[in-house]
């Protein structure tokens, strides 16, 4: 079993303690599982980063196929953009409520209310930059990610016109579908996105500090509420026990073709599983079917531990 070891990638995150991964062999089953499903993903424009935590959070294997190639981020990105506001807002000052500006954004996916969070937070944030580059610096600095926004120009957003230069779209930050290179405003890697889950989720366990505990169960408790209307692909496979954020764009809207993304996490007996999941210029069906190939192969884990 691979251990936990406590790193410091800024002032915050040394306040933090952040748990990071040491593999060691891998286990002979996450094997298994991983050529299940890398013979499943094989020729798809997909990537997957998939952990397994015991019970008592400790790390025992992680599978990693396409993991650092870029796709388009759509809105998974609130997810930490909701831990970035509950650490940087006073606690009486938080509006977490249905009808605030981060509500919105995070629930129910408004793209012009995640803008306001931006602004809202980047006025207390001491950081300098702009909206968009404090918010990068955040998950870069203090998360430990090297994803990050160029942009959010959504019309009625006040974040429109504000851009970081450091993530504009160029040769080596594009995305590849069926061979050919897109450049994209947005982009992350699945191993990103896992990396920020984990975060939020594990690092209410490992901090020293209330404030880090408190900020991380709000944004956990946000990320738990399912949308009224809609089901994201995981909980669509999967309807009880996540905690996560999707994030969809139809072909219309990316030069990709559709984007199909979803991170979080599954609750079942003995552990937890955290599953990053990307996809671009596939068609909704098919991301469904590779959830669920994903979810045979979590059951299939289950199985040998009982």
């Amino acid at each position: 079993m691979s251990g936990i070891s406590l790193v410091a990638f800024s002032p915050l995150n040394r306040v933090l303690a952040a748990p990071v991964y040491q593999p060691d062999e891998e286990p002979p089953i996450a094997t298994e599982i991983r050529q299940n499903l890398e013979a499943v993903l094989a020729d798809k424009n997909m990537a997957l980063d998939l952990r397994y935590f015991d019970n008592t959070a400790n790390e025992h294997w992680r599978i990693q196929i396409n993991a650092f190639s870029f796709f388009p981020v759509a809105s998974c990105f609130k997810a930490f953009e909701a831990l970035y506001y509950f650490l940087n807002t006073p606690r009486d000052l938080w509006q977490a409520d249905d009808g605030s500006a981060l509500y919105s954004a995070v629930v129910h996916s408004a793209n012009v209310a995640a803008g306001r969070v931006l602004t809202d937070v980047a006025e207390r944030n001491p950081a300098v930059g702009n909206p968009i580059e404090r918010f990068n610096d955040f998950l870069r600095i203090d998360v430990g990610m090297w994803g990050g926004l160029f942009s959010w120009d959504w019309e009625g957003s006040p974040t429109v016109g504000f851009t970081d230069p450091r993530y504009e779209p160029n040769e080596f930050r594009r995305v590849w579908v069926d061979g050919e290179p897109y450049l994209i405003r947005n982009v992350f890697t699945a191993a990103d996105l896992a990396r920020g889950m984990d975060f939020i989720n594990r690092g209410e366990i490992f901090t020293q500090f209330d404030r880090f505990r408190e900020a991380a169960r709000a944004t956990k408790a946000l990320l738990s509420i399912p949308a009224p209307t809609y089901r994201s692909p995981i909980e669509r496979v999967w309807p009880s026990g996540y905690m996560g954020k999707d994030g969809i764009l139809p072909a219309t809207d990316v030069a990709t073709g559709r984007v199909v993304n979803d991170v979080g996490i599954v609750r079942i007996e003995g552990g937890e599983y955290l599953i990053a999941f990307m996809s671009a210029g596939e068609n909704e069906q098919t991301a469904i079917a590779m959830l669920e190939s994903i979810f045979e192969q979590i059951e299939f884990h289950q199985s040998m531990l009982a």
